[in-house]
């Protein structure tokens, strides 16, 4: 299990000391496996979510998580991390430095924190 995953399910069965969620490539479901999607449990979350997810992310890519993330009813977030692996390693032919890359995302998840946590 990913600690995402753990975070989450934490979180669904009502863990009430939280104030919102960051998920750092979170795992929709296992490497080629799409029929096995982790998502079922994300409707029972009742704080803001942030889901940071890599494009290349073989554990769920944006456009995967994207349609899930849609019907929470819960602030929720999907930042994508150009080119970005699971672990958010981007190509070295990408337009973007891993250091800016990593600083991006790092900015936007401080961003969301002030906006969206209390």
């Amino acid at each position: 299990m990913h600690g995402g995953r753990i975070a989450s399910q934490i979180a669904a069965a009502g863990e009430p000391n939280l104030a919102g969620l960051v998920f750092l490539g979170y795992p929709l479901h296992p490497p080629g496996k799409l029929d096995q999607l982790r998502a079922k449990h994300l409707s029972d979350i009742k704080v803001p979510m942030l889901f940071v997810q890599g494009s290349r992310d073989p554990f769920g890519t944006p456009d995967e998580l994207r349609p899930i993330v849609q019907k929470l009813k819960v602030r929720t977030e999907l930042y994508v991390v150009a080119g970005g692996d699971h672990s958010f390693k981007v190509l070295k032919r990408a337009r973007i430095t891993q250091v800016e890359s990593d600083k991006a995302a790092l900015d936007h998840i401080e961003q969301w924190l002030r906006n969206f946590v209390t």
